[in-house]
């Protein structure tokens, strides 16, 4: 190989590898809040989900189809759960609903929550998820209330 050769090969070597580079130190992982979520240990699946039951409907909830580690509950989308949707989005009758999934994990019992806007077309329905909306801080308040009331709420690890 001549030395121009070499020498081109090398100064492209060079750009590739700071443009690379520069593209990974542009484009760092976002970090993104994570679902509402607690872990509590001391307790029971069937207490924790009659203290989900109480909670939910003080703030007129209505449980929906659940099974044995996933409770829903639903009701008429506030003004709060539509927030940052679009006229769309928004429009009809919509429901909010939180999912409440229970995962049994050793002693403890973690429960992990998903909120959705749910719109009703037809027979089918069109989840929009709202985890991140505004909505998160209210479902994580009764996480934590939850929590200390039927065990002993342990510190979650965030996972980014």
């Amino acid at each position: 190989m001549r030395s121009d050769q070499q020498h081109v090969r090398a100064s492209a070597l060079v750009v590739f590898t700071s443009l690379a580079l520069a593209g990974c130190a542009g484009s760092a992982p976002e970090l993104h809040p994570s679902k509402p979520e607690v872990t509590i240990s001391g307790t029971t699946i069937d207490k924790v989900k009659t203290a989900l039951v109480a909670e939910m409907a003080k703030r007129k909830f209505r449980v929906g189809k659940e099974t044995q580690l996933e409770m829903p509950f639903e009701q008429p989308a506030s003004g709060n759960a539509l927030q940052g949707l679009s006229a769309g989005d928004a429009k009809g009758n919509p429901i909010e609903r939180i999912t409440y999934t229970l995962a049994p994990q050793g002693s403890d019992i973690r429960i992990v929550a998903d909120i959705a806007v749910i719109r009703k077309l037809a027979a089918m329905e069109r989840p929009i998820d709202i985890t991140q909306g505004p909505e998160a801080q209210s479902v994580q308040a009764i996480l934590d209330k939850i929590a200390s009331e039927v065990g002993t709420p342990k510190p979650t690890k965030r996972e980014n």
